[in-house]
């Protein structure tokens, strides 16, 4: 037997000693090991368990919630039929559920409609401007710039309509004018002698020629005023007028143009004028037409300046008539009315 102290047996000893204590060691980790996977079980275990417990309460709360869900159902067909029974006690027919629920969403619309401020017949009668903002993504900013911009689009178009028709008649040519008739003394168209009363030739050619070309003018320029304004040289006048009290009559047709007796040039101009017209209102083409005397006296020139007052001889070439035809003030605005429209 070789002792431990020995070179072979000092080896051999201490081989067993190893052996022992790497034998217990692994009996201790297999130990430790199952000791954990115990633990882990455990753990796992009461995880499980709460996670089974919390189901459980779940699947509790779900069944009171069908519960409570089938009540409502049942409250809800119970109310419908109340209300079905209802519906048919008072319009003598069953109105369907469908049906029904269609009349609470339409009620709960047109109140929703109500709040922001519309009735039920302006909002159908927007249905269509409605789609449209709908169907172009618009918001209520969008549709609210678009209305600013069409407004101010209108005011330009007023403005520029305006400016077109000042333009229009700021720039109308002479042509674009009626003609004036200028009937002198000087072109036999003549009165007695500081009277009123027409000599027969121009009373003729009154009722004639000039006639016809007064009644192709106001075709042609559609007017409705016919002025007839008398002027004068400057001769002066040296005799008591009358005018004040019988002018009256004799635009009403109750005395003669013979009775007027003016006083100045003024008088007898405007004198000359009634003459005038009251020969163009006898004539039945003229029946349409508002015919105006007016007087010029001595102040105007036949080339439309004032006088100086140097020519205070005979003139006959001042002594005239001119007829100027115009629309009136109700035509101008009815023809604007309707060219706005």
């Amino acid at each position: 037997m070789v002792a431990l102290n020995e070179p072979g047996g000092a080896s051999v000893g201490y081989e067993k000693k190893g052996y022992a204590r790497g034998l217990i060691l692994g009996l201790t980790m297999a130990e430790t090991m199952l000791l954990l996977v115990f633990c882990l079980l455990l753990v796992a275990g009461a995880i499980v368990a709460k996670k089974k417990a919390e189901l459980e309460t779940a699947l509790e709360r779900v069944s009171r919630s069908e519960a409570v869900i089938q009540q409502l159902k049942q409250e809800n067909k119970n109310l419908l039929a109340q209300v079905a029974e209802l519906m048919e006690r008072f319009t003598g027919h069953k109105v369907p559920d469908e049906e029904w629920r269609k009349l609470v969403l339409a009620k709960k619309a047109i109140e929703q409609i109500e709040q922001k401020g519309l009735s039920a017949d302006e909002a159908v009668q927007l249905a269509e401007a409605t789609v449209a903002v709908r169907d172009n993504n618009l918001s209520a900013d969008d549709v609210r710039k678009l209305v600013s911009a069409d407004q101010r689009a209108t005011e330009a178009e007023r403005k520029l309509a305006e400016a077109e028709k000042e333009l229009a008649e700021t720039t109308r040519q002479p042509k674009d004018l009626p003609p004036i008739i200028n009937l002198s003394e000087a072109k036999g168209y003549s009165f007695e002698v500081s009277s009123a009363e027409l000599k027969p030739a121009f009373k003729a050619k009154l009722e004639g020629a000039i006639a016809e070309q007064i009644a192709d003018i106001v075709a042609k320029y559609d007017v409705d005023v016919v002025e007839v304004i008398g002027h004068t040289d400057e001769q002066r006048l040296s005799r008591q007028s009358n005018m004040d009290f019988v002018l009256g009559r004799v635009l009403s047709g109750d005395e003669s143009v013979s009775e007027m007796e003016p006083g100045d040039n003024a008088g007898l101009g405007l004198a000359r004028a009634i003459s005038v017209a009251s020969v163009l209102k006898k004539i039945p083409a003229f029946d349409h037409l508002n015919i105006l005397p007016m007087s010029g006296g001595q102040l105007i020139l036949p080339d439309d300046r004032l006088t100086d007052g140097a020519q205070s001889g005979d003139a006959p070439e001042r002594r005239r008539i001119e007829i100027r035809v115009r629309k009136s003030k109700q035509k101008l605005a009815a023809e604007g009315h309707h060219e706005g429209n």
